[in-house]
């Protein structure tokens, strides 16, 4: 006769940092008071304590096997707030295993950050992902979750290792007697088949799988390009080093830059209060001009502190989006590099950073010779004027491509038929926007009959020689050139753009030379 296996159980651990002596140092010291600790039975074969709050009135299931490893029984009173930690010492860390809300006991700068993700990684089949997280940092950081029916690899999620960051992954460890299922990110869900007494060696095997770098050989080593900064104690401290800079208006590694993307064309301009006079920029001079205090600045402050836009339309400006989320800067410390995007600190790999330079230095200059902008001026003004001698205006000018409206370019220039996109870089860009743009139109040129149907009628409008420039089958891309160009001032341009606009136009590039059009990169003066 088999011997019984032991019941599946669902748990939830944190890896608590190091430094931690008692195990109240991990816990909230408000919620200390109210709970109760139990110590582990003589009998139990690791060192650790419980933390007990209220019951519930229904008992939760959890409860069972918790009290099979304390001295005595667990107190049963009932209330609505039941939730627990169990801490457990082993090879000298502490990990925190949550039951119920128990989670919401533990300081936030105590978690050991990305722990979760990294046993994952280090464990998982690399063919048995079930779910992944990620999120790509523009000036509108977007948040996906994709899953699959059935166990598959990385590939198969559509994750690109330069753009994407990894949030969260689930999956089928390649070991089915580490558990039978894994998720992380912060804390390491899994479910396995044990009793309480197996804990011990259970989270041998945990921090045996964290200290792997195993991860690195399976396909996963993109995820120390760019992490988010998680901890508390690392983001204050990044926050306070921006402190003198804001309270003296300089731009020293600093600016300004709406966090999602606005139309330019439709607004008068930005403020920090609701009774300010419009300015075209968002800039830190404008916030010292029009805030009171400014030497005072906090970074609460900047978190509760308002941007306003005013639009022609509109006889009231819009409260948007909070300073601190239009903050973008870029320090170093201790050797790492730390840029500040859209309300988030990102944690960038040196090399990785200099890779992403080296690829836009790489990418040629047009040589259009465009004229210079003028100090203010947003790109539909600056297109109208750069129009003519082979240079033509289709800035606002959409093409159908499967529904939707798609501009194909702001200016096309009939020598050598280049698309040249326009997008002006000062204190308030959305460049990755541009790079996007580019992009789709490119795309849906080359696969979509009707775009260019209507292309070619657009472009027919602007002189009946350029609709030649256009065929009907799908053209070849080798014949046309697709140009970034950036409405800039000041010399180092290039290095000068945020390292997140700088990957996003290294990645639009390549994806466009892969599609056969030759790609440049130009810069407009500002006079």
């Amino acid at each position: 006769m088999s011997e019984k296996k032991p019941p599946i159980q669902s748990l939830t651990v944190f890896l608590i940092k190091t430094g931690t002596k008692a195990y109240e140092e991990a816990l909230d010291e408000d919620e200390v008071r109210v709970l109760t600790r139990y110590e582990l039975d003589s009998s139990t074969p690791f060192e650790g304590v419980v933390f007990l709050g209220p019951q519930q009135t229904a008992q939760p299931r959890w409860f069972d096997f918790l009290e099979a490893g304390v001295k005595g029984n667990l107190d049963r009173r009932r209330n609505s707030n039941t939730s627990s930690v169990l801490f457990i010492k082993s090879a000298k860390r502490i990990l925190a295993f949550t039951f119920g809300y128990g989670r919401s006991w533990l300081r936030p700068n105590r978690i050991e950050r990305g722990f979760g993700l990294r046993v994952v990684l280090n464990t998982v089949d690399e063919a048995g992902l079930r779910s992944v997280d990620t999120k790509t940092v523009q000036e509108l950081t977007v948040h996906t979750r994709r899953q699959t029916s059935r166990s598959s690899r990385l590939s198969e999620f559509g994750v690109d290792k330069e753009e994407d960051l990894l949030g969260s992954v689930a999956g089928v460890p390649s070991d089915p007697a580490f558990a039978r299922v894994v998720s992380g990110a912060d804390a390491l869900q899994f479910r396995a088949s044990l009793e309480f007494g197996d804990l011990g060696a259970k989270c041998r095997e945990v921090l045996n799988a964290y200290r792997s770098d195993s991860y690195k050989k399976r396909g996963f080593e993109f995820v120390d390009h760019v992490k988010t900064v998680t901890d508390p104690e690392m983001i204050g401290m990044l926050d306070e080093q921006l402190l003198p800079a804001l309270r003296l208006g300089s731009s020293d590694g600093l600016h300004m830059a709406p966090p999602e993307i606005v139309d330019c064309d439709r607004i008068d301009g930005f403020s920090f209060v609701k009774s300010g006079a419009p300015e075209p920029d968002l800039s830190l001079g404008s916030l010292h001009a029009q805030i009171r205090s400014p030497e005072n600045i906090s970074i609460e402050r900047l978190r509760r502190q308002r941007i306003f836009l005013h639009f022609a339309e509109s006889a009231e400006p819009i409260s948007r989006w909070s300073v601190y989320r239009a903050l973008v800067a870029e320090r170093d410390v201790k050797g790492r590099r730390y840029v500040l995007s859209g309300g988030e600190w990102h944690e960038i790999e040196k090399q990785f950073s200099k890779r992403i330079d080296n690829r836009v230095d790489r990418i040629p200059r047009a040589g259009l010779n465009l004229p210079s902008a003028k100090q203010g001026e947003y790109e539909g003004a600056y297109n109208k004027r750069a129009a003519g001698r082979g240079i033509y205006l289709l800035d606002k000018k959409c093409v159908r491509a499967d529904g939707d409206q798609i501009e194909l370019c702001d200016l096309y220039v009939s020598n050598d038929r280049q698309f040249v996109h326009v997008k002006r870089w000062n204190q308030s860009s959305t460049l990755s926007h541009l790079f996007a743009q580019a992009r789709v139109s490119a795309e849906a040129f080359l696969s979509d009959e009707g775009f260019r149907e209507e292309a070619r009628v657009l472009l027919a409008d602007r002189a009946a020689s350029l609709a030649a420039h256009v065929p009907r089958d799908r053209p070849d891309p080798n014949r046309y050139r697709v140009v970034f160009a950036i409405i800039k001032g000041g010399p180092g341009w290039r290095r000068a753009l945020p390292f997140f606009s700088k990957l996003h136009l290294v990645r639009s590039a390549e994806s466009l030379r892969t599609l056969g059009f030759d790609v440049r990169l130009e810069r407009i003066e500002v006079e």
